[in-house]
């Protein structure tokens, strides 16, 4: 990668060597959203870094650029001119900055997620919160485990650790859908930008008594130590300054867990052979599956930036002012990292995905969130080991920037206690 220098940056409708125009303009949204892989793989055989029109983004696609884009601040840059994360959510957000503004939220949001506080209180969290559900499984015989299970525990858990006590499984999975309306409309379509502006509206005015009580009685919730950790004492971050990020929070952290889990046993049922393996040994074998799961389909796709300047990548020029995705959903999927990498295989020893991201952005939450998955996984497969897919119901993943199955219909099998 370096810096354009010497020649103008023409832009990209104009410019014959972008990436591949005229092969890139064939993708639509809904092309993307039914299957971005296929695309994905094209793209970096073919044009690894390329405009696609349909998202107003330059699409970056092998690890090595995914990596260098999310590792480079100084000329891709967090804060971005047009984002539909901010468009929704405000701003700034924890997602869109970068320098202090970056370090001040971080700084507030890290201390509930490090490794040695999520060991401390994560299992019984959500081993509280995942066993009802189990329960109510165990009585109907059969279940659509996204929305009886996956998600349910993954929203409701992120939510008690925020410190968001009252605040009911239904409300928590409309939030999340909604929120994710505004988040994913790069094509800024207003009918999604209505939907998101509503609930972000909702959300405000649902949580603000919590942090107005938090600013003033200070707890070991993630909120209060946002508003509290690092300050003056007396002091407390402005409630303004951290709802956007608060809201990035709660959709990242409600879906990351809940879609990458249910994308986990997705993969096991498809091939018993390691769902055998986990069976036989679970401590050894399902965090295997938890990380092969997130490589395979990354729930979170890309990290979003803006050029500062012209830069020359993948063999061609980015002009400055542009939008980027640095796909990390195709970094995992590289053919020169991962052997045959659209399959799903547990037992890979070829590094790290890619799905927590790169560089100073890198997740946040990805502890708490690993560790979901793999109690979520775990407590399930305890309960019912005999779990199948539903014949005629097999699971069907939409998305490219929030990747899941939009149904996860199993058979419990024989009957557990």
């Amino acid at each position: 990668m370096r810096k354009a220098k010497g020649r103008r940056a023409t832009p990209p409708l104009h410019h014959k060597g972008s990436g591949g125009f005229e092969l890139c303009r064939k993708y639509t949204v809904e092309a993307l959203e039914a299957d971005p892989y296929p695309i994905y793989a094209e793209l970096r055989r073919s044009a690894p870094v390329a405009f696609v029109p349909a998202v107003n983004l330059w699409f970056v696609t092998r690890w090595k650029d995914v990596e260098s884009v999310a590792k480079s601040p100084d000329i891709f840059s967090a804060v971005v001119g047009s984002s539909p994360v901010e468009r929704s959510f405000g701003k700034p957000t924890i997602l869109t900055t970068d320098g202090e503004t970056h370090k001040q939220l971080r700084q507030g949001v890290d201390p509930k997620y490090r490794p040695r506080t999520v060991a401390a209180y994560a299992g019984d969290l959500v081993r509280s919160i995942a066993e009802p559900f189990l329960d109510r499984i165990a009585n109907q015989g059969s279940a659509e485990l996204m929305a009886d299970y996956f998600e349910p525990v993954s929203t409701l858990s992120l939510a008690r650790s925020l410190g968001l006590a009252d605040i009911d499984m239904p409300t928590l999975r409309r939030w999340f859908y909604g929120l994710a309306q505004g988040a994913i409309n790069f094509e800024n379509d207003p009918k999604r930008q209505e939907i998101a502006d509503a609930i972000s509206a909702e959300v405000g005015d649902a949580i603000l008594p919590t942090l107005e009580r938090l600013a003033r009685q200070p707890d070991d919730s993630a909120l209060s130590h946002m508003l509290h950790d690092g300050m003056p004492e007396g002091t407390t971050r402005p409630i303004d300054f951290l709802m956007p990020s608060i809201k990035v929070i709660l959709l990242g952290g409600m879906q990351e867990p809940g879609h990458g889990a249910g994308s986990i046993l997705a993969g096991l049922l498809g091939h018993p052979e390691q769902m055998r393996q986990v069976l036989a040994d679970p401590e050894t074998f399902v965090p295997k599956a938890v990380d092969e799961g997130l490589r395979w389909v990354a729930p979170i796709g890309t990290q979003t930036r803006q050029t500062t300047q012209a830069v020359e990548l993948g063999g061609v020029t980015i002009p400055a002012g542009a939008a980027v995705a640095a796909l990390v959903s195709s970094a995992s999927r590289d053919e020169s990292r991962f052997a045959d990498p659209d399959r799903f295989n547990i037992n890979r020893d070829e590094g790290n995905h890619a799905a927590f991201g790169f560089g100073h952005h890198f997740c946040s939450g990805r502890f708490f969130a690993r560790e979901q998955m793999c109690l979520a996984v775990r407590l399930l497969l305890l309960r019912f080991p005999h779990l199948s897919l539903v014949p005629g119901k097999e699971p069907v993943f939409r998305g490219w920037e929030f990747r899941a199955p939009t149904t996860l219909h199993v058979s419990l099998g024989v009957r557990h206690p």
